[in-house]
């Protein structure tokens, strides 16, 4: 576990069971950098998929709100989120596949820079994402995730650590990751 994460407060998380073996999941409160990844990875690993949801940062707080669903595994209504946040997952080696991609870079004084990725969904994709961001020294300080026929459409706004803007460089290397990963070019 993160030495920070072991400082926070427990984030409140509490799951709905929905038709379907799905369940609304919501967590609240302080969260360490790389949390959201650390969630899809472990639910990933449960063979649970987050089939839409949000979450923002505000100051050091999230408000987040997913839906999930269990191919094989667990039912997502027993699961503890907030230890899945939490706990610190093993880098994800799972390649990705894009189809298309808008990286929209910072305006002087903007912090963010907003991607949007389009691919086949599967179980990890965005854990795989998160995880591949977090090597370029980018994370997200607000996302948008949804599955549409089959396809992941995900918006991430990324940061550096401490949400500050990302550097040039980093921007750069994350266009450098997408264009190696999408069969169709875009930019």
């Amino acid at each position: 576990m993160l030495d920070a994460a072991r400082d926070l407060i427990r984030p409140a998380a509490t799951a709905t069971a929905l038709d379907g073996g799905a369940a609304r999941v919501e967590l609240r409160g302080e969260l360490p950098l790389g949390w959201c990844g650390n969630l899809a990875a472990g639910l990933s690993r449960r063979q649970v998929s987050i089939t839409r949801g949000s979450a923002d940062r505000e100051g050091t707080s999230w408000n987040a709100v997913f839906e999930v669903v269990s191919e094989a595994g667990p039912l997502p209504s027993d699961l503890d989120y907030a230890a899945l946040a939490l706990e610190e997952s093993p880098d994800q080696a799972a390649a990705i596949r894009l189809e298309s991609f808008v990286l929209t870079t910072p305006r002087r004084g903007a912090a963010a820079v907003e991607l949007t990725v389009r691919g086949p969904d599967r179980t990890g994709f965005l854990a795989a994402l998160l995880d591949r961001l977090a090597l370029l020294g980018l994370f997200p300080g607000r996302i948008s995730v949804e599955t549409v026929h089959s396809m992941a459409v995900d918006t991430l706004w990324l940061h550096a650590v401490g949400g500050l803007a990302p550097t040039e460089r980093s921007i750069d290397s994350l266009r450098e990751f997408l264009r190696g990963v999408t069969g169709s070019r875009t930019s």
